[in-house]
This record gives structure tokens, sequence and C-alpha cells, in this order.
């Protein structure tokens, strides 16, 4: 057998060298956002946002609280009064009063007349009316045809003509598109020896008390009506309170969103604080443009 002859179609094999593989660094780093440096204009935003929102908690506590603060649940029904005919149908005559007459003993006060005084105008003419009703045998009352407002009230013992009781009241307008205003008053009358003393201090000529002084921002008013301002001061509370959580979290997650989110409730929590509207406005400006993003 002769040697064997390689074929000359077979390809010819190449063999390549191996090498280690090399790596270069381009400098590049990634950069997590929690990682990235705080936009100083986050720490303008969140000072913005928590002064707004204090303001905001603290309006919130003075709406709730009705017989102190910056506005009285009292004032806060005298202000409704007086814009009653531009956001409401409440008209001049539209009040209706009634309550309860209740003596020192806490037995209802029957037989007393409860009488209103009450400006009307018929004809461009301004007089003066006195609407008035005796209290049944439960002490109830009712007077219609009065006016929205602060009311001076008469209570008169009908077994005596000259004992009675000045009040000062605040009677409530028509809500919204309500025509008519209901208020309801519990009265109380005082002891037979208190008006002895005052009879004795006149020299007998007088049993008469009036509390229209001493009333004098005191009023009486119907507590009902002043529902929907304690309603509102939670909100304002809440609002307030929810901004300061979020705008803290915000700040501390580098997030804009969060941070323009505070800014925005804030802007809600103003009530008669109104640098609140002011502040939570720059609050919501100032997180636009900021250097961090989020995700």
């Amino acid at each position: 057998m002769g040697d064997r002859k390689e074929d000359s179609s077979d390809p010819p094999i190449v063999m390549i060298p191996e090498e280690e593989p090399v790596f270069s660094s381009t400098g590049a780093t990634l950069q997590l956002p929690k990682d990235a440096p705080r936009d100083p204009r986050m720490h303008v935003a969140l000072l913005f946002i928590l002064v707004a929102g204090i303001f905001g908690v603290i309006n919130g506590l003075d709406f709730i609280e009705g017989d102190r603060g910056l506005v009285t649940d009292r004032g806060f029904i005298y202000s409704q009064t007086q814009t009653a005919s531009i956001i409401s149908q409440s008209l001049p005559g539209s009040a209706i009063l009634t309550g309860t007459l209740t003596l020192h003993d806490g037995s209802p006060g029957s037989n007393f007349t409860i009488e209103v005084v009450t400006t009307v105008v018929e004809n461009g003419t301004q007089r003066i009316t006195r609407p008035s009703n005796v209290t049944d045998a439960e002490g109830r009352f009712r007077l219609e045809g009065l006016n929205p407002g602060l009311m001076t009230m008469f209570v008169v013992n009908n077994t005596h003509d000259s004992e009675g009781m000045t009040h000062r009241i605040i009677l409530s307008p028509g809500a919204l598109f309500e025509p008519y205003g209901f208020t309801h008053l519990d009265v109380d009358y005082e002891s037979p020896a208190v008006f002895d003393a005052v009879e004795e201090e006149n020299n007998g000529l007088m049993r008469w008390i009036d509390l229209s002084e001493e009333q004098r921002g005191r009023e009486l008013y119907d507590p009902t009506a002043a529902a929907v301002y304690d309603i509102v001061g939670t909100i304002f509370f809440g609002i307030g309170l929810i901004a300061i959580v979020l705008g803290i979290m915000g700040w501390k997650a580098k997030s804009a969103l969060l941070l323009r989110t505070a800014g925005g409730l804030v802007f809600f929590s103003q009530g008669h604080f109104y640098s609140a509207c002011c502040l939570g406005m720059l609050a919501m400006i100032s997180t636009y443009g900021l250097n961090i993003s989020d995700g």
C-alpha cells in the first residue's frame, strides 16, 4: 500500500491564538436617585410647606374652638347674615325664631311674652316692629317675619308686667338656596330672688334685668348653625397636618412630586390666615424645575 495523500479539498486549519480579555473603564458611574444630592430649593419648599401647614393647623383649631379665637361661631353666623341676600335666598323677614323658656327651678316658663325688635322697610320707609308670641304650657315659643342678624329680644313675665329680661340674639339666615333661616334658642329665666335684688337697687321702680351690654360679643345663638363652621375647621386642620407630613416625606425622599403635592394641599388650608395661601403657592412654584426627578 502506498502512502495516503491528503485530500486537497479539505480547508486549511487556522489556529487562533488565545488572548487575555482586556476591559477599559469609561469613568461613568451609576447613581441612584436616593444617592443624588438634594436640590437646595427643596429646603426652601419644605420651609414654606411647614410654615403654611402650621398656619393651616392653627386656623383649623381656631374654627373648631367656637367661642374663642380669631373668629368665633357668633362672628361666623353674623358674617353670613351680612351676605345672606348675596349667597343665599334669605331676605328681610325670612328669619324664624323658635325656642324654649326655662325657669330657675327647671320648670317650663309658661305665659311669658317673647318679643323681638325688628326693622322693616315698607314703601321706602323704615319702621320698627315688635313681633311677639306667648309661651305655651311647655315654655315653647315661635316668631316669624324676623330679619337675620343681631336683634334685641325681650322676655316679659305676664303675671308681673314690669318684670322681664333683655337679651341680644343672633338670628341665622337661610343656608345657600334655603329661603328661610331657622334659629332655636334655649332661654333661662332668673329666679325671683334676683329680681327682688334688682327691684331693691332701683327703689322698687323696676324688676327688669337688661343683659344687652353684658351679652355684647356673647349673644345668644343657635349652636347647630355653627356646625358647618366646625366641619370646615376640621378640614383645614387635617389638610394642614397632611401637608406637613407629605412635605417632610418628600424632602427625605428627595421627591419633587410629594413636595409639590404638599404645597398644593396647604394652599387650601388658608381660612382666615391668608398667608398660608401665599406660602402654599410659593412652595408649589419652588418645586418646579427641581433637578431631582422621581423614579
